[in-house]
């Protein structure tokens, strides 16, 4: 994200990607098993108003620092040096301006076959990079992302090029859409004093938990103690925790309260954001006995209020979808 602040995106739709890419280049992710149906739907096999051949109409490469099986439905399959990702990126944005260069090889790969790479991004009608987190946590993070959106932005000079983060987990880009309008900034966000407060490293989760700052933690729809690094998710074992969750994971198995609630797009009707930034309204399509995440967290919020203002409140509980693993 903070990449993206920096440089900008020159992006576009997955509906895009399905009827206009020719080129499509999966650097440090790994569709065919952390994103199946990108490939299949959209990226690769899928057939678009000017592909209209699919897979046979397209080039498919991938970059990654080991063999994955998203290697096996590419044209053409990197493996590059751990960590090297920002120099190749630096290398093909200066092969891409027409420079040369004195080197034989770079992340382990032969120049000459950056050069190919390069020319066939020029030469494309619609490229894109989709980038996965072998980019964002890999040596260089942020600074990965810069490059590769620097190299679409540099692209667009010779073709249509375009660059798209392969999000995870359910609707993270929707929490970011949220916090951007009703705040201005996308995460991050402190609202102690008030009003909200943005800086990334001091107020995101993973540093504020890290420095053993937070003594309490609500988690909504997160793994955040099976995601987190270690020593910060030590930390969350060690505080009160309350989850509140659809299914189990590493965070509701610790936490000191669990709140069951419906799942979202299934069992509960709302609005998702796809990873291309388009909302898409979900209807429940099944009866569930739990509440909605909503429903809980109105809840919560209507008791606190009514505790600060010194009143019962509400009811303590949570009714029908109420099941808690502790005192609460």
């Amino acid at each position: 994200m903070q990449g993206l602040q920096t440089i900008g995106l020159p992006t576009c739709t997955v509906g895009d990607i399905k009827n206009r890419a020719d080129l499509v280049v999966y650097w440090g992710s790994n569709p065919a098993e952390a994103h199946p149906r990108h490939p299949s739907r959209y990226a690769v096999t899928a057939k678009g108003l000017f592909t209209p051949l699919g897979k046979k109409e397209r080039t498919i490469v991938t970059v990654d620092v080991r063999p994955t099986p998203s290697a096996r439905m590419a044209d053409i399959a990197f493996q590059i040096k751990p960590n090297s990702d920002y120099e190749v990126l630096s290398v093909l944005l200066a092969l891409v301006k027409g420079h040369e260069l004195d080197c034989r090889e770079v992340g382990g790969v032969a120049i000459e076959e950056w050069k190919a790479l390069a020319d066939k991004m020029k030469q494309c009608k619609f490229g894109i990079i989709c980038w996965g987190m072998g980019i964002t946590m890999s040596r260089g993070k942020t600074m990965n992302a810069i490059a590769i959106l620097k190299l679409a932005q540099e692209l667009n000079r010779f073709t249509k090029f375009s660059g798209m983060p392969m999000r995870g987990h359910g609707n993270v880009v929707g929490i970011q859409q949220v916090l951007t309008w009703q705040t201005g900034y996308p995460m991050s966000v402190n609202f102690s004093r008030g009003y909200p407060r943005y800086n990334p490293g001091e107020f995101s989760v993973a540093d504020l938990v890290g420095r053993r700052e937070v003594d309490a933690a609500m988690i909504i729809a997160a793994d955040a103690v099976g995601h987190l690094p270690g020593k910060t998710a030590e930390h969350l074992r060690s505080i009160p925790l309350i989850a509140i969750d659809p299914k189990e994971s590493d965070t509701t198995k610790v936490a000191t309260v669990v709140i069951p609630v419906a799942q979202a797009g299934v069992a509960a009707a709302g609005m998702q954001y796809r990873m291309d930034h388009i909302p898409l309204k979900q209807k429940g399509v099944v009866d569930s006995p739990w509440p909605t995440d909503r429903e809980v967290v109105e809840r919560i919020v209507t008791k606190i209020v009514a505790k600060k203002n010194g009143r019962s409140g509400v009811a303590a509980g949570l009714g029908k979808g109420g099941a808690v693993k502790g005192k609460w």
